[in-house]
């Protein structure tokens, strides 16, 4: 499935409305804010239809061929009980919300079969779910207002836009490939010292070993949902100035950067990337750019971008494509 969906919830006391730009939504919050509310409203209508007393509404918006947008109704289930497993196989094109209460939600095996469908999900918890990846703009809240509660982003303007004067102590980048090659060279030109994380989770053990004050923390906002939490709760109780430079991912940063600005094809996908992102493909948005970006490139020897993603061709860290893709967050 892709594009974006549209979907509204309501009975006689309450009604829902959000749109599900990402294949998968987080809806956290306090008790009380409406969360059991909505899941008890779809549960309800997949069971009964219109006897339950609930009308829903649930359509995505999907490109055709000649360039229009068409609508296509997507059935909405509660996934629960000890077979979902074998639920989940014969669900198709839907949109699954699972609530916390469940437990296989923290499974391995859960995460991992999610991986291989085409639905699109939406897990009512609070707790993270760092064995899925999840943008932290996917992480959302409901807040009450009467009626018609709201669904809002949790998180909203907490990176930087413009690194490129880098008034930090300390670098510390997400991965150790392509895109720790870059940062460390740009950082480097700048005299701060740059390490790898070696991934999301470690972020807090390495903050925890770490004396500097000034610290920019760089990571894949597609991916980092289930960590993000955390390091600002760490940011405020240490007291350092923490910042975090958040691009959907370093491949997502390339496309975006004047390299790619002749290129219509990479201008079409960055401008409403859920129109051309199939979540059977692609789970999370971190992997649809680096496939993007070794297509685009692979008959430009030059430019040529490694599907490992273990190393950085030169050419990426010459100096005016090293600044043009430091541009490319403004």
């Amino acid at each position: 499935m892709k594009g974006k969906v549209k979907f509204s919830i309501q009975n006689n006391h309450i009604a829902f409305k959000f749109d599900f730009e990402r294949n998968v939504t987080v809806i956290t919050g306090d008790s009380g804010t409406g969360k059991t509310k909505l899941i008890n409203m779809v549960r309800n209508y997949s069971e009964l239809g219109k006897a339950s007393g609930v009308k829903l509404k649930c359509y995505s918006e999907v490109i055709r061929e000649d360039g229009k947008k068409s609508k296509i109704e997507r059935p909405c289930v509660v996934l629960s009980g000890n077979t979902w497993d074998t639920v989940l196989e014969k669900t198709k094109g839907s949109i699954v919300f699972v609530e916390e209460s469940t437990s296989f939600l923290t499974s391995h095996e859960f995460a991992k079969a999610i991986q291989q469908t085409d639905n699109y999900y939406v897990f009512v918890t609070r707790e993270p779910l760092p064995q899925i990846p999840y943008s932290i703009d996917a992480v959302k809240q409901i807040v009450k207002n009467g009626k018609k509660p709201k669904v809002e982003k949790v998180y909203k303007g907490i990176g930087v836009k413009k690194i490129s004067s880098f008034p930090y102590d300390l670098v510390i980048v997400e991965d150790s490939g392509s895109g720790f090659t870059f940062f460390s060279k740009a950082s480097g030109k700048q005299n701060v010292s740059c390490i790898s994380a070696k991934g999301k989770s470690n972020f807090l053990p390495v903050l925890n070993k770490r004396s500097e004050e000034r610290i920019l923390i760089i990571a894949d906002a597609a991916a980092l949902g289930s960590e993000i939490r955390e390091l600002l709760k760490f940011r405020r109780e240490s007291g350092k100035k923490i910042d975090f430079f958040l691009p959907e991912s370093f491949e997502w940063l390339v496309l975006k950067s004047d390299i790619f600005t002749s290129n219509d094809n990479v201008k079409k996908i960055l401008e409403k990337p859920i129109d051309y992102i199939e979540s059977s493909e692609f789970f999370s948005w971190e992997r649809f750019f680096s496939h993007t970006l070794v297509e685009e490139t692979k008959d430009k020897p030059q430019l040529r971008y490694p599907a490992q993603k273990d190393r950085l061709p030169k050419v990426y860290i010459a100096e005016a494509n090293m600044d043009s893709i430091l541009r490319a967050m403004k």
